[in-house]
């Protein structure tokens, strides 16, 4: 039975890609932390692999498909707990690879559309994800992320894009204690 977005609580708004804002419900001190979908948006605000590096993150490892992105990071912020890794995540083979390899403990999605790949990923592999923050993109992939989520423990909350209706654009942040 699919739940009526209308029963979804609203747990905050969110006015801007200012990372302190957008993913500022992420534990970030002393976590490892995959961020797919790390590339630049704009000048305006810091990147995230920036922003858990000076919260203290532990580890830091930023998928991005943008060569300008991958680029920058490696001419300006070259860091021991900060890799780069240029690809597109853009299928459930690439979601396994990558928390697989990395077994993070956070976990921020911003894949533009390509989150629904993640309704097909082994289980298992979500046991050291402790925490998720995923913008999504459309409702079938809100759905299908709910679904997996909800299923394997995780409790949800939901942030609002002030300007978008919640049911085309938002951030979902999943998390177990």
């Amino acid at each position: 039975m699919t739940k009526q977005i209308s029963m979804r609580e609203i747990k905050g708004i969110i006015n801007s890609e200012n990372p302190t804002e957008h993913w500022g419900f992420l534990p970030v001190k002393d976590e490892t932390i995959l961020d797919l979908g790390c590339g630049i948006n704009n000048n305006e605000h810091i990147p995230t692999p920036m922003y858990w590096i000076q919260n203290g993150a532990k580890q830091v490892y930023g998928i991005d498909p943008s060569q300008p992105s991958y680029e920058w990071f490696k001419t300006n912020f070259v860091v021991k707990n900060c890799l780069f890794i240029m690809d597109y995540v853009d299928r459930v083979e690439k979601f396994e690879l990558y928390i697989g390899a990395v077994e993070p403990t956070v976990c921020k999605i911003d894949v533009e559309g390509s989150e629904i790949f993640m309704n097909a990923i082994d289980p298992q592999l979500l046991e050291t994800v402790k925490h998720f923050g995923i913008e999504y993109h459309n409702l079938p992939c809100l759905l299908s992320i709910e679904n997996l989520l909800e299923n394997n423990g995780y409790t949800l909350e939901y942030y609002k894009f002030n300007h978008l209706d919640i049911d085309y654009q938002g951030v979902l942040h999943a998390y177990k204690d």
